[in-house]
């Protein structure tokens, strides 16, 4: 999930990956694996995301995006057609959930879509893709939003290229960085990548990544440590000692992961928000037909 804020200098992007039980109200649907000899458990009905959407709707920002991610089978239209061995999922269920989401007036629900998102208070406009696809690394696992390796380029072949965000419920397959950012649940971390413009356009060999090289590869956390109360601040504006991205060179990918520890090894214990601050050019900008 991305809050969008405005602030003096930049713009802000507050990131929270959710897991179930992360915040207080928010639910998501039942994650439980089915014992093979007993019948699946019924995923939450919509009132559990009306308490997610009253509590996501309180926020104080100028914009709020919302991405699905794997777990919720009551926003997938397709599950019960892909997985009828899986959970069970009513068509009704799934799209009162849905209707829910998409008619929040303050909230951008994005399926795999993309959104331009107007900060009028700065005079400027923000294009934003969500996407709450993930790869299928085991069939036993029947989770939502999850695609084979053969429907892989399909998938993301449909992100535009002219993006200011890029919002995913997983983080990318990315050979040139190792975790924490490359992994799922409890990976967390930030780094900048700088493609290679020289090869542009042209095929690569196997294993090549098309980037240049890492520019940073270690984010160092300001917010980090027990009774710290700074934010997790990634500043990509050049405003608090970090430095602005170079425009159709740089990417920086930031895994906002908000567990610090994955459930069933012990006590919760969860991650602040990753907060980014951005530089953007001043102007409007219209949505794609």
């Amino acid at each position: 999930m991305a809050h969008l804020d405005t602030h003096p200098g930049a713009h802000r992007v507050h990131l929270r990956h959710a897991q179930r039980g992360t915040w207080r109200g928010l639910h998501a649907p039942e994650r439980r694996r089915p014992h093979p000899r007993r019948r699946p458990h019924q995923p939450r009905q919509p009132r559990g995301i009306e308490k997610a959407i009253a509590w996501i709707e309180k926020a104080d920002f100028a914009a709020k995006i919302v991405v699905a991610g794997n777990h919720d089978l009551s926003l997938d239209r397709t599950y019960q057609i892909k997985h009828a061995d899986g959970w069970k999922v009513e068509a009704e269920s799934v799209d009162g959930c849905r209707r829910l989401l998409t008619q929040a007036s303050s909230i951008t629900y994005l399926e795999h879509a993309g959104a331009v998102i107007d900060l009028a208070e700065k005079d400027v406009s923000l294009q934003i893709f969500g996407s709450p696809y993930s790869p299928a690394r085991a069939k036993e696992q029947n989770w939502a939003f999850q695609y084979s390796d053969r429907d892989a380029d399909g998938i993301w072949s449909a992100i535009p290229v002219d993006l200011d965000v890029l919002v995913t419920h997983s983080p990318p397959a990315d050979p040139a960085t190792p975790a924490p950012t490359g992994r799922t649940a409890a990976g967390r971390g930030a780094h900048i990548l700088r493609w290679d413009e020289e090869n542009k356009g042209c095929a690569l060999p196997d294993g090549a990544t098309g980037v240049e090289g890492v520019i940073r590869s270690r984010w160092a956390d300001p917010g980090a440590g027990p009774g710290n109360k700074k934010q997790s601040l990634l500043d990509l504006a050049g405003t608090r000692g970090g430095r602005v991205l170079e425009a159709r060179r740089e990417t920086a990918i930031v895994n906002a992961s908000v567990m610090a520890r994955s459930f069933g090894r012990g006590a919760k214990a969860f991650h602040k928000p990753i907060v980014v601050d951005l530089v953007l050019p001043t102007g409007r900008r219209e949505a794609r037909p």
